[in-house]
């Protein structure tokens, strides 16, 4: 749309009209286009009278604008023609003025003016070149004296308001060169104090997020690793794996978008470092923290620590569920401590722990995870670890109801021990059957069996078996060390159960065997 207005030297259309709608009404605060802003636009654009509707008026408009056409013709307006309604007496056409009238710029050709400049070639204005007199050479003889009549200053031509013209423009642009000096020293100083700012801001959040990491001692504590260094080197395991944050079940099956120029540009900023995040999934399983704390901790929100958590904790069991996996033979029977020696063939030692969750509120969920043991709704994980204490299984979470025995035999474990191998586990694991038929010898505590008393060579057996098992609760102990395991579970990370404890046991393998070989 490009309607302009007819008339000569009138600059009004619909781009002028346009520009004034974007701005800002200073009466009603909002945009001149808005339907809040009452105010009439400056001008108003009418189109001509048609050829079929009203042909002697649309003649008389064309006579009034009195524009000349191409050779002998009579100018004729297009689509695009309009008169404004700056040249009606009544600011439109009406029925006692119909017509244009007003500023219909017969005279408004404007002389162009000579563009002044200072030295021009107009020969009224060139040096006038005055005659000299030569005298002949002096009877001296030092050369030719000529003698020049020197004209008047008042004879000598000058531009007559040049002066005048030049001097007040001259005047602004110095002014405007001094304004963008000072707007440049002010500039550079605010570039100056604003980065000065950003790098004390990102000392105050580095300092903030430190959570005291100085010491191995620190270390341990808040993490449950030996030193920073396990730390660095676990951080740079694990965070190749976090590509996007846990926003839970829903929002996570949606279709993601695929950004193959520029990848590392999805989603907002991280409000943490990357280590800052990986410390903090690791402060929660180590400490067991509420997220409110944590939030508190590191300045940010309940809901982004929630997320962070859980990426970070899908992520981790990813990367080091390969720290928990059954060794061969020969690293069994060469990494024995002494302790061990007399039992050559003896594979791993076995038992179940029940870690303790909230209540479900449905019944049927509250019956499947009672414990009669624990008194309380458990989950229940079957443990295998061999002689160095190192955890060479971890089976998925059951409910606290299963017994010992069924949980061993739906897990799989007995089929990932290579036959002719000997399994040591606690007289509740009734699985002499299942063992005999893949080749394994189990070994347990022989029990009363009937009898009122046991026989003194099953007590040495029993305290034997006893002395050897002990190990296996030091090593849940040992997992237990992660304070999330040792409280109670709440019910948003029953679905995350598995994850948690496959870190905890793989985070346990990194520490120092509890018997020296």
């Amino acid at each position: 749309m490009a309607y302009h207005c007819a008339v000569k030297n009138c600059s009004n259309g619909a781009y002028r009209l346009g520009k004034w709608k974007a701005e800002l009404c200073r009466d009603c605060n909002v945009q001149h286009k808005d339907k809040h802003c009452s105010c009439s636009p400056p001008f108003r654009l009418f189109p001509f009278p048609t050829q079929k509707k009203d042909r002697e008026k649309r003649e008389r408009w064309k006579q009034l604008v009195g524009r000349a056409g191409q050779g002998k013709k009579l100018w004729s307006p297009s689509k695009d023609s309009r008169i404004c309604s700056n040249h009606f007496i009544d600011g439109q056409p009406t029925v006692d003025n119909p017509y244009p009238t007003l500023n219909l710029g017969y005279d408004g050709y404007k002389d162009r003016v000579r563009r002044i400049t200072l030295f021009g070639t107009n020969k009224a204005h060139e040096l006038q070149c005055y005659k000299t007199k030569i005298v002949k050479q002096s009877q001296h003889g030092y050369g030719p004296d000529t003698s020049v009549e020197d004209p008047p200053l008042g004879n000598l031509p000058r531009r007559k308001g040049i002066f005048e013209f030049v001097w007040p423009w001259i005047v602004w642009v110095i002014n405007l060169i001094i304004q963008l000096v000072d707007a440049k020293r002010k500039t550079t100083a605010l570039q100056n104090e604003n980065e000065e700012l950003r790098a004390t801001i990102k000392k105050l959040k580095t300092e903030k997020l430190k959570v005291s990491m100085d010491s191995d001692e620190d270390v341990n504590f808040h993490t449950g690793l030996k030193n920073r260094s396990l730390f660095n080197k676990l951080h740079d395991v694990v965070a190749p794996l976090v590509k996007r944050r846990w926003t839970g079940v829903l929002s996570m099956t949606r279709g993601l978008r695929n950004l193959k120029k520029k990848p590392s540009t999805f989603g907002p900023s991280r409000k943490l470092p990357s280590k800052s995040e990986f410390l903090l999934m690791l402060m929660k399983l180590r400490l067991g923290l509420l997220n409110k704390d944590l939030a508190k901790r590191f300045q940010i929100s309940c809901t982004l620590c929630s997320r962070i958590f859980f990426s970070w904790l899908r992520a981790a069991s990813q990367a080091l569920r390969h720290l928990v996996f059954i060794p061969d033979q020969e690293a069994i029977l060469a990494s024995k401590p002494d302790r061990y020696r007399s039992l050559p063939d003896l594979h791993s030692i076995i038992d179940c722990t029940e870690i303790f969750i909230e209540t479900p509120k449905d019944l049927h969920l509250q019956g499947a995870t009672w414990s009669d043991y624990k008194h309380h709704n458990t989950v229940k994980i079957l443990i295998a670890c061999t002689a160095n204490s190192f955890i060479c299984f971890v089976s998925s979470a059951y409910t606290g109801r299963i017994s010992d025995k069924a949980l061993t035999i739906d897990c799989g474990f007995l089929d990932r021990v290579p036959p002719y191998s000997m399994i040591m586990a606690d007289k509740g694991f009734n699985i002499a059957s299942e063992c005999a038929v893949r080749h394994l010898s189990l070994h347990v505590p022989p029990g009363k069996r009937g009898q009122s008393q046991m026989s003194t060579d099953a007590v040495k057996k029993t305290k034997r078996i006893a002395n050897y098992r002990i190990l296996i609760e030091q090593v849940i102990r040992r997992v237990k060390t992660f304070r999330i395991l040792a409280n109670e579970i709440p019910i948003s990370l029953i679905g995350h159960i598995d994850d948690i404890v496959t870190v905890c046991c793989a985070l346990s393998n990194l520490k120092n065997p509890i018997y020296k070989t």
